[in-house]
């Protein structure tokens, strides 16, 4: 399209779906605003498939896209339509794309239920953006074949530290605990100073490079949180079980959570410290040690992202019923600082 910008006239558009690649010409130079192009060739259709509500207009089955970028309905034949009724949220493989004067045809690849279906808002979502929601078949089988718990061989050749009292701190709704904390003060020469340990899990001891766990995980990078559902980098077996930091599989001495933490913070004399007053002393050493760790960041100017996160309340049902923001509290900020160590 050159440097500039060009803008098709709508009558070339037909043929041209919403991602398309193109070569185009520039028919008329820019006056005000953009210059004309005129589409000349269309070198790569999306790949990807459509989402949209399957509907039937004057007997003729057509999906209106949800992306109102697709600009035009996808044309269904009668055979393409797999169990969906008339209404469904579907997904459209294109089997014929559009011409200059004709529809795009496409076939039904999955239903994805009624528009109002709770959660239905994330199942678009996920597809509409691509983000790899099924484990493949190799990598189910994998991850079945693993065992349930940690057993007596995984623990050879490793330093027993289940004698440090680490304390696992995360959200109230947490399903999987990726780390865990312990601090006690140290000498450092003459000045004072403090020990932090930090114990993650050890995924590589069941995930070996190329495999078809990690394979599916290099495709996902990261799990991906949505309100009330996760879609998780590895089969839940390791992000749940084997790989998260539960009482069963390391000796955790305390499950604690952000709010009670900071808590007992606030208040060492509180009914949250009473409750926890054996651990009293060990938070207090991580406060001390975020507080060291916090100055440090100051002298070196290190940048602190003070943005404010959003956190989603849905109802029963799933919908939508709040946005509110979500307070950070000492207790983030001190695993953040840990985490950063």
């Amino acid at each position: 399209a050159g440097q500039a910008d060009t803008c098709p006239p709508p009558t070339w558009m037909r043929a041209v779906l919403h991602k398309a690649r193109v070569r185009a010409r520039i028919v008329r130079p820019a006056r005000r605003g953009r210059p004309e192009g005129r589409v000349t060739e269309i070198l790569e259709r999306p790949a990807h498939p459509i989402i949209g509500r399957l509907l039937q207009e004057s007997g003729v089955w057509i999906v209106a896209p949800e992306d109102k970028r697709y600009g035009q309905d996808i044309l269904i034949p009668a055979g393409a339509l797999g169990t969906a009724k008339t209404g469904q949220v579907v997904v459209v493989q294109l089997t014929e794309p559009p011409a200059l004067f004709g529809q795009p045809v496409g076939r039904i690849t999955e239903v994805l239920g009624e528009v109002d279906d709770p959660g239905m808002e994330i199942e678009i979502a996920v597809r509409k953006y691509g983000v790899p929601h099924e484990f493949s078949d190799a990598c189910i089988a994998m991850a079945r074949a693993l065992p349930d718990k940690v057993r007596p061989q995984d623990k050879k050749h490793r330093v027993d530290l289940t004698d440090i009292p680490l304390v696992t701190i995360d959200g109230e709704d947490a399903r999987d605990f990726d780390d865990a904390v312990y601090c006690e003060p140290a000498r450092v020469g003459r000045g004072k100073g403090w020990r932090l340990l930090v114990a993650i899990a050890d995924v590589s001891h069941y995930v070996e490079t190329g495999s078809a766990i990690d394979v599916d995980a290099y495709d996902r990078a990261t799990s991906v949180y949505f309100p009330r559902r996760v879609i998780p980098m590895l089969p839940e077996k390791l992000s749940t079980g084997l790989c998260s930091l539960n009482p069963a599989v390391m000796f955790s001495h305390a499950r604690f959570t952000y709010t009670e933490v900071a808590a007992i913070l606030a208040n060492t004399r509180g009914p949250e410290a009473l409750r926890r007053k054996e651990r009293v002393a060990d938070l207090l050493n991580l406060h001390d040690v975020y507080r060291a760790l916090l100055a440090a960041r100051a002298v070196r100017c290190a940048v602190d992202f003070a943005t404010t996160e959003t956190q989603i309340v849905c109802d029963e049902s799933g919908r939508i019923e709040k946005i509110i923001p979500r307070t950070r509290n000492e207790a983030h900020r001190l695993i953040e600082e840990a985490m950063l160590a």
